[in-house]
């Protein structure tokens, strides 16, 4: 009887001493779980995962929108007495205010007068705390305010010539981060202070206005349109988190898309017509995207072809692209330049002389011959603008397209024009087919965004005009990277030519731009997209 006695107490006592264990346990658990320290940190994991996610869908958002590929959406504001997801698009008969531009992020369509229907961001985050995520937006992103029916012109100039300047971010000293501001993303976090988030609240009840070194900050105020707004500060009277987009982040996204529908539309022409297009050229102000005869790299072909015109003057200048000629050379009368002496008076650039012939100088690109004091005596830049400075003589020009109507004192005789460079005279490189345009395939926005300006577009030279691709490699192909055998490209960076005349202009590898570019020639080797960096945007999409 002892002997059971006792094991019933022992049994009785294991199981105290269990139930004291788990209650221990699940003491600590609590006490681990509700540890401020530990909430937060689990808070701010959360809120930081929403942030990006809501970044990266409205990157995507800007950059898929249908009708202006690049704009953003107007937050949703308390305007219409409630925050209810949809963005607050404001009437321009309203009067402007920055206030318009600063709100919550909206998740659900867009309100009139924009463009509707307008989907939303499809995805409803919240931070670590619950609260709705807050957002503002540069003015140069959104529907143009004054005008109903009209949107921003968003193409690689906006980086830097937006017609306002751009959001700042500064960071929790508040040093400049970042000038170049696009939009940002705040997590409000929990409410302090005398925060009140009931009903309507207006922004300031969920974003911060805090000192920094006695200047107060506030993020909740937009006032101008380079508004600054201070990135993850802590502190009793702040709490706020954001993340932010920059105009480089947003555009070299957005050229992913423009490219992709270049590259669409050219594959459409060959589908119907089984060549591709010859190229427009670069920097042609006057005949510009329009299509020129044998030239396989420029830019996009969107109008329909015309005639190109050339010209001398008498004053020993010579006007003809490079886009159109193959190289010009220029003859002397007298006097010889140097064809391979000393770095001082040695021809430069894509001039040349032979030693054989040393009366003449031949360009195809920009650069110059010397005589042998050094002296530039016959000089090219980029756009095919030539000048004998002080000897006269003779220009020849060349092409591998057809050059017709000599007038004055130019003259054809197989198909090379010379003109003398003491009298007026000119010509023309005839038109391309009248259907070598891709401009009415491509959507209404690409056009009006004046993209072409800015896609260099290269064709093999066994693929353009009336060719059919082969795939033979005499002449060669195109090749990408280790691949050799590309048909066409499409091409990009963030770079602004302004009607550059130089491929270095648009791209910024030294491996897609190593040699000059001219009618009937073109440099084949390109590199494909790399990493982007400060020095390097250049993004590139094959057409195989």
């Amino acid at each position: 009887m002892r002997i059971a006695t006792l094991k019933v107490k022992q049994t009785g006592a294991t199981l105290i001493l269990m139930a004291f264990i788990i209650a221990l346990a699940a003491t600590v658990y609590l006490l681990k779980a509700y540890d401020p320290d530990r909430l937060r940190i689990e808070q701010d994991k959360k809120t930081y995962l929403a942030l990006n996610e809501a970044k990266q869908a409205l990157i995507a958002w800007a950059v898929s929108n249908t009708a202006n590929p690049g704009q953003m959406p107007f937050p949703d504001r308390n305007g219409d007495g409630n925050y209810d997801g949809r963005s607050d698009c404001p009437s321009p008969v309203s009067p402007f205010s920055y206030s318009l531009l600063i709100g919550q992020l909206p998740i659900y369509g867009q309100t009139n007068p924009c463009v509707s229907p307008q989907t939303g961001l499809g995805i409803d985050v919240k931070d670590g705390s619950g609260n709705a995520l807050m957002y503002a937006v540069s003015r140069n992103l959104v529907h143009k305010y004054d005008a109903p029916t009209s949107n921003p012109i968003i193409n690689p100039s906006i980086i830097t010539s937006p017609n306002y300047p751009w959001m700042k971010v500064l960071d929790a000293n508040g040093v400049l981060v970042s000038n170049r501001v696009a939009a940002v993303i705040i997590a409000p976090s929990a409410a302090i202070g005398v925060q009140n988030r009931t009903g309507a609240a207006s922004v300031d009840n969920y974003l911060d206005t805090f000192k920094i070194d006695s200047v107060t900050y506030s993020n909740s105020n937009y006032v101008a349109a380079d508004e600054d707004f201070v990135l993850n500060r802590k502190g009793e009277d702040v709490n706020d988190r954001l993340v932010y987009i920059t105009i480089d982040e947003l555009m070299y996204a957005l050229e992913k898309r423009v490219l992709e529908e270049a590259k669409n539309k050219l594959t459409a022409f060959y589908k119907v017509n089984n060549y591709y297009p010859f190229a427009a050229g670069l920097g042609l102000t006057a005949n510009q995207n329009q299509c020129v005869q044998g030239n396989y790299r420029g830019l996009l072909p969107v109008v329909a072809p015309a005639d190109h015109i050339c010209s001398c003057t008498e004053d020993k200048t010579c006007r003809c692209n490079f886009s159109i000629v193959s190289e010009i050379s220029f003859t002397r009368n007298s006097g010889a330049f140097v064809a391979d002496g000393l770095p001082v008076n040695s021809p430069t650039g894509a001039c040349s002389v032979n030693p054989a012939d040393t009366k003449t100088c031949t360009c195809s690109g920009v650069g110059a011959c010397k005589n042998a004091a050094g002296v530039n005596e016959f000089e090219c830049n980029a756009c095919g603008i030539c000048r004998a400075v002080v000897v006269e003589g003779k220009n020849k020009f060349s092409t591998t397209g057809t050059f017709t109507n000599p007038t004055g004192s130019c003259t054809n005789e197989s198909g090379i024009i010379t003109c003398p460079n003491d009298a007026d005279g000119g010509f023309t490189l005839g038109a391309c087919n009248s259907d070598e345009m891709i401009g009415g395939l491509l959507p209404v926005w690409f056009l009006a965004n004046q993209w072409e300006k800015y896609i260099v577009y290269a064709v093999s030279i066994d693929c353009a005009s009336s060719s059919t691709c082969e795939t033979s490699t005499s002449p060669p192909k195109i090749s990408v990277g280790l691949n050799s055998n590309i048909n066409a490209i499409v091409a990009g960076s963030l770079a602004n030519p302004n009607n550059s005349c130089s491929i270095s202009g648009y791209l910024s590898s030294s491996e897609s731009v190593n040699l000059q570019i001219s009618n009937g020639t073109q440099d084949s080797i390109y590199q494909i997209t790399q990493p982007k960096t400060l020095l390097n945007t250049d993004q590139l999409v094959t057409i195989p």
